[in-house]
């Protein structure tokens, strides 16, 4: 009987004493004892520094586009920033509507504007002052990007709200607004007027951003903006030509992906940073005493091994296309091997929590940076078709044929009848642009 109570005793306790063993030494591996030691974030990965005065940094005076009327933009701009405005003040109105955010790659949008000329010059009329102040941001000349900064978090607030990021629809509609402006102009002084204004703060807004968000903003200013110069153009008589100043080259820091992978991986960084000191809501945004001690201890969380390899995910890809653009960019991502994790690749022994938020987390920005690349092909499109504008009708197939491109470029571009199409490396990865971008040519 003493034999038989033995075994019953190993058969139900040997289990729950070896599953007791491996939790204990789980948790050996699991608790914030077990984290890395700290590094050093390394330099490639550090955002871009702001060196300007805030006053004089044209970054807060498009946060403050929509300050109420007869306050500072810029010293309503930087309060919002700090999270320091209140969600009563009283807003400048702006035009909305679905002619107003026209899409210029899939839509006639001058033809559009021009029909509903009406009730967009009253839509403008009655947001006089947003209008002045997105003409007198276009006139500044300094801008830069703050990478985010972790602020206290709200109360009772709930994770990323303690990372705020910038606002960018006023920003956007401000170009709208100057766009719109030239192509209801009334003749083409004026209307060339507008266009150097919206051309200015394209370029103001694309040298100094350096979010992912904020370039991403830029890149679709910029190939909407080429696309309605080819079409508004296109339009003129024989012998217009576009300001050479409306062609000359982007900023590089826009062609590139350096700039927001280490302003992307900083973001990841400080969202990680208030995990770690808001642990207590890991698990659940409404967590129980147990899920709340869990996570107050870091259990199968470990915040700087977590940050490490997020970071060497990071490392790795800015390192191998971080500094290319347009076709040599679209090459070396399309490239890069896919990846397929199975429910395998998220286990982990030690730091298990922290593991499967890096692997989740892990960059997949590769649809970012072919979206990148085709501004390369949207410059050279806008080029093409101006230089095609000047060449007769029946000599353009010629003239084409010569052309001495990029072979990158060549197979994306193509002349077809009165228009440059393209087809961008981003309608590879989306279906809702694998349709051919199209600048149109003057009329023979």
């Amino acid at each position: 009987m003493r034999r038989a109570f033995k075994v019953l005793m190993w058969v139900v306790l040997g289990p729950l004493g070896l599953l007791l063993l491996v939790a204990l030494a789980w948790l050996a591996f699991n608790g914030r004892w077990a984290d890395a030691a700290p590094q050093p974030v390394p330099p490639e990965l550090l955002p871009l520094a702001v060196t300007l005065a805030p006053a004089d940094n044209a970054f807060f005076d498009g946060q403050g586009l929509r300050a109420p009327e007869g306050e500072s933009p810029n010293a309503w701009g930087r309060r919002a920033w700090l999270g320091e405005t209140s969600g009563s003040d009283k807003l400048l109105v702006v035009p909305t509507g679905d002619d107003w955010s026209c899409r210029a790659g899939r839509d006639d949008c001058l033809a559009r504007w021009r029909a509903s000329a009406a009730r967009l010059t009253a839509q403008m009329a009655g947001a006089r002052t947003f209008g002045e102040r997105c003409k007198a941001l276009a006139d500044k000349t300094a801008f830069q990007e703050p990478a985010p900064a972790r602020r206290p978090r709200p109360v009772d607030g709930k994770p990323y709200e303690a990372v705020p990021l910038p606002q960018f629809s006023p920003l956007t509609t401000c170009m709208r607004w100057l766009q719109v402006e030239a192509v209801l102009a009334p003749d083409v002084r004026q209307a060339e007027v507008a266009w150097t204004r919206a051309d200015a703060l394209l370029r103001l807004f694309s040298s100094g951003t350096q979010t992912l968000i904020g370039q991403a903003v830029a890149w679709s200013w910029v190939t909407r903006q080429q696309q309605l110069l080819a079409q508004w153009s296109a339009e003129r008589p024989a012998g217009y030509v576009l300001p050479s100043a409306w062609q000359a080259p982007l900023p590089a820091r826009l062609l590139r992906p350096r700039a927001w992978m280490a302003a992307e991986s900083h973001w990841q960084r400080e969202t990680t940073a208030d995990l770690r000191e808001h642990g207590e809501q890991m698990f659940s945004m409404d967590p129980g005493w147990l899920q709340s001690w869990a996570g107050r201890h870091s259990l199968g969380y470990l915040p700087e091994l977590t940050a490490q390899q997020t970071a060497a995910y990071w490392l790795a890809d800015l390192r191998l296309f971080g500094d290319l653009q347009g076709p040599a960019l679209a090459q070396a991502v399309r490239g890069k091997p896919e990846t397929s994790p199975s429910w395998w690749d998220y286990l982990s022994w030690r730091n298990t929590v922290g593991h499967i938020l890096v692997e989740v987390a892990r960059p997949h920005y590769e649809a970012y940076a072919l979206r990148q690349a085709d501004l390369v092909l949207h410059q050279a499109a806008l080029d093409l078709s101006q230089a095609l504008n000047t060449v007769p009708a029946v000599d353009r197939a010629a003239w084409w044929a010569r052309q001495a491109l990029n072979a990158g470029l060549r197979e994306r571009l193509s002349l077809e009848g009165d228009a440059v199409l393209i087809r961008t490396w981003r309608g590879e990865t989306d279906k809702d642009y694998a349709a051919p971008v199209r600048f149109p040519l003057r009329p023979a």
